[in-house]
């Protein structure tokens, strides 16, 4: 076998650095990792974990977690760190071996759920993550939120790469581990932050106290590697702009626009860098009008269909001319530019911004970096604290040089994180992912960024009618762009007979009067507000649509997609065997992780037995008069695509859920509660809490929830109900007294075992069992209708 250095060698095209090494071959890896910017930390952190989890003795793999889990705070550094690691595992053989999987706002990978058994690397945004680890997943499915949660809270090593740059989010993630180490989890969990300017301090929380020694660093072996000390030494003079940024945004943007193309050398790039969106988009109109040399705007308000080309220029290092980012650029990004354009910002941000200048020392004699004073920081200092600004104002005044050498010795100002940590009332409240009866979702956005960091996300299409039609395509991810609340409510309070829509799933399109962090908003495209050159504006007059190649269902709260779009009828007691069996090889794939395996396997045969109720035999032989009889059906062949094949339900009966009336059958035939639960869970929609829909209304009946009647029958013509593999139960009346308080016929409420069920188990083990059964039955289900492995929201 190859040795660590051979290995990585021939994967990355270049021998590792001495700490890249020392990583991959500790007994544990460190929660701490502290080397400078351009010293090749994402390929530490992913090698180490590959090599691991791949090359190593068995009881080295088996302590190391299948997922690699990569946090960054921008989309610009996800998409970079997705083609590197694309690269590595396509030189190391095991594309088809390790899942790659990318989750940021406008690209989330399709069905990366689908396969929690197999090794996999997920590099997401923070927002992205974040969401999804605290149950409520931004831009998602909310029935799929338990998935997320639980596969990114279980087996998982996780890694916080730029951590000076994930503001409140930072001890959310530190916070976390904390929980995950006091409930438990499947699989080891852990964490590591990486950051050449991160106080160690801010780790610890109130649930988490990490032994800060834990930390690997570079040594004098390190500084005495050529290639990495030509780094460590490169020189970058420090001088201050002529122009500051004062006065009008467009006096400010001629001026610099000036300063720029005198500085800028023809041949090598020049970066600028501006902090707020609107001030990169003024200051491209501008250089446009004064130069020829080539312009790239680089910032977070794009659409993903724009942002393609973008970030192909990045991977593929064809920038050459004048760039102008935001933050957007300042950690991550492989450039190197000659001359760096910088606005005064925190000190841990332009120690960031210093590492795109001269970053492999190749151009050490005429790298400069200016920087660009901010006089009025009351006025001006947004978005950032005035404070922030002032230290390191301080600081530059006494700089001539911003090489990694002059900077080391500066002790990294102390900052303080504003926003809140969530606590542990607040995860096992997140746990619940039922609406308050306002339909309103517990607000997480504090947990993830400052308050004015939050944004929403937003699509543009054309339609013909006073509103969206019902069957259009769901949204898609390359035509959303991402725009803060702020800038969302300001330009929204300025159409003119238009209306910013939002999809429920109970009621179809309904106009959006409250904006909330992750929401995902539709507008027609009369009401522009995007340039595609420019990116989000608020201003432009019409803004064209993203072409789409197919249409998507739209996720609603009566749709079952698994039981419709098969190739043939399927018996329900055929399918309840076949995802018995899937949940039967699920649990033999986690043998070392002590499941609770016959329970599962259990609910495997018991999960659609409400499928058994007459209502639900309806949906699925409507149309289709030659399957109605005795033969109960799981499955059927209907195109939900074609109105003829959909059926509308009485008013009293939309929305029925089988798995409801599955739970209810388990729970009168006496079996175990987390059996009862798990059946109830496994469309998502089904869960901690049972109770009537906001629009629900029966006339005579005692108890209803989720179009399921107190005294339905089960099944009314068949003595039995055939589950498979044996297992048959009687046709019976349904109780929904576990809905009220208090005991009822069968028990304790529902919710009341529920909540002891979450204590016995914690919350991140009782979501994975969850999902193990849910992702059975997608298996099972894909056996005769494959497209439900790749796409639906099952």
């Amino acid at each position: 076998m190859q040795n660590f250095a051979e290995w990585f060698a021939a994967i990355t095209q270049k021998p590792p650095f001495p700490y890249q090494e020392r990583l991959a071959t500790v007994p544990e890896l460190p929660i701490l990792l502290n080397v400078p910017t351009g010293a090749g930390k994402t390929a530490a952190a992913v090698l180490s974990w590959l090599w691991r989890r791949r090359y190593v003795d068995e009881g080295t793999r088996q302590r190391t977690p299948r997922r690699l889990v990569y946090c960054l705070p921008m989309r610009t550094l996800v998409e970079q760190t997705y083609a590197e690691v694309e690269g590595w595992l396509e030189r190391a053989g095991l594309s088809d071996e390790i899942g790659l999987h990318k989750l940021m706002g406008g690209v989330v990978s399709p069905r990366w759920e689908a396969h929690p058994e197999k090794d996999c690397v997920l590099i997401g945004t923070q927002d992205q993550l974040l969401s999804r680890v605290l149950n409520r997943g931004y831009g998602m499915s909310r029935y799929k939120w338990p998935i997320h949660f639980a596969l990114l809270n279980n087996d998982c090593q996780w890694v916080m790469d730029e951590v000076q740059l994930m503001g409140a989010g930072l001890r959310t993630t530190a916070q976390l581990q904390g929980f995950r180490e006091l409930f438990g989890t499947y699989g080891s969990t852990r964490s590591l932050w990486m950051s050449a300017t991160l106080d160690p301090e801010l780790l610890r929380t109130v649930n988490y106290k990490p032994a800060l020694s834990q930390a690997h660093a570079l040594t004098d072996a390190d500084y005495q590697n050529k290639k990495l000390n030509d780094r460590m030494q490169s020189q970058k003079r420090l001088v201050k702009a002529e122009t500051e940024c004062a006065g009008k945004e467009t006096d400010y943007t001629k001026a610099l626009a000036k300063e720029t193309v005198a500085a800028h050398q023809p041949g090598t790039m020049t970066l600028v860098i501006c902090n707020r969106v609107s001030r990169a988009q003024e200051l491209y109109k501008v250089l446009q009008k004064q130069t020829s040399e080539e312009l790239t705007l680089i910032h977070s308000r794009f659409r993903a269909a724009e942002r393609l080309a973008l970030n192909q220029k990045l991977r593929e290092g064809k920038l050459s001319g004048i760039l102008i980012a935001t933050q957007a650029i300042e950690a991550g990004v492989d450039i190197s530019a000659q001359t760096l354009f910088t606005e005064l910002a925190p000190w841990s941000s332009l120690v960031q911004r210093f590492g795109r200048c001269n970053r492999y020392g190749e151009c050490s004699d005429t790298a400069t970096v200016y920087w660009i004073d901010i006089p009025d920081l009351k006025k001006g200092a947004s978005p950032y604290n005035p404070e922030q600004l002032e230290t390191a104002r301080s600081l530059l005044e006494n700089l001539e040089q911003v090489g990694p050498e002059a900077l080391k010795n500066i002790p990294a100002p102390k900052e303080e994180i504003e926003g809140l940590i969530p606590r542990q009332h607040d995860l096992l409240q997140l746990f619940d992912t039922s609406t308050d009866l306002a339909g309103h979702d517990i607000d997480i956005s504090s947990f993830i960024r400052e308050a004015d960091e939050t944004n929403v996300a937003i699509a543009w299409r054309e339609w013909t009618d006073d509103k969206p039609p019902a069957d259009m395509s769901a949204i898609q991810q390359q035509e959303l762009c991402r725009v803060s609340i702020g800038r969302a409510r300001e330009f929204f309070s300025k159409l003119k007979n238009q209306k910013a829509w939002v999809r429920d799933g109970l009621r179809g399109w309904q106009e959006a009067t409250t904006l909330y962090p992750g929401m995902t908003l539709l507008l027609h495209c009369s009401a522009g507000g995007y340039d595609p050159v420019l990116g989000f504006t608020g201003t432009t007059p019409q803004t064209p649509a993203v072409p789409l190649d197919e249409w998507i269902a739209p996720d609603q709260d009566e749709r079952d997609n698994l039981s419709q779009g098969a190739t043939k009828f399927v018996q329900l007691s055929v399918h309840s065997q076949d995802v018995a069996e899937e949940v039967e090889t699920l649990c033999k794939e986690f043998s070392v992780l002590d499941l609770p395996a016959e329970i599962l396997i259990r609910a495997g045969h018991w999960h659609d037995a409400g499928k058994a109720h007459p209502i639900f035999q309806k949906v699925l032989t409507h149309n289709r008069p030659e399957q109605v009889g005795e033969t109960l059906w799981a499955k059927s062949d209907h195109d939900f695509k074609n109105p003829d094949d959909r059926c509308n339900l009485p008013h009293e009966r939309r929305g029925f859920r089988h798995e409801l009336v599955s739970a209810l059958l388990a729970l009168q035939e006496q079996q175990d509660f987390l059996l009862c639960y798990l059946v109830a869970c496994h469309h998502g929609k089904v869960r901690m809490t049972i109770q009537p829909r906001p629009t629900e209304k029966v006339i005579g009946v005692e108890r209803f929830a989720l179009g399921v009647h107190h005294g339905d029958r089960v099944h009314e013509q068949l003595p039995e109900i055939d589950l498979g593999g044996g297992l048959s139960i009687k046709s019976q009346e349904l109780s929904l007294d576990c809905i009220g308080m208090g005991d009822g016929e069968h028990g304790e409420s529902w919710a009341a075992q529920a909540i002891a069920l979450l204590e016995e188990y914690g919350p991140f083990k009782l979501a994975f069992l969850e999902t193990l059964i849910r992702i059975a039955d997608w298996r099972g289900s894909a056996r005769y209708a494959p497209h439900i492995l790749e796409k639906t929201d099952a």
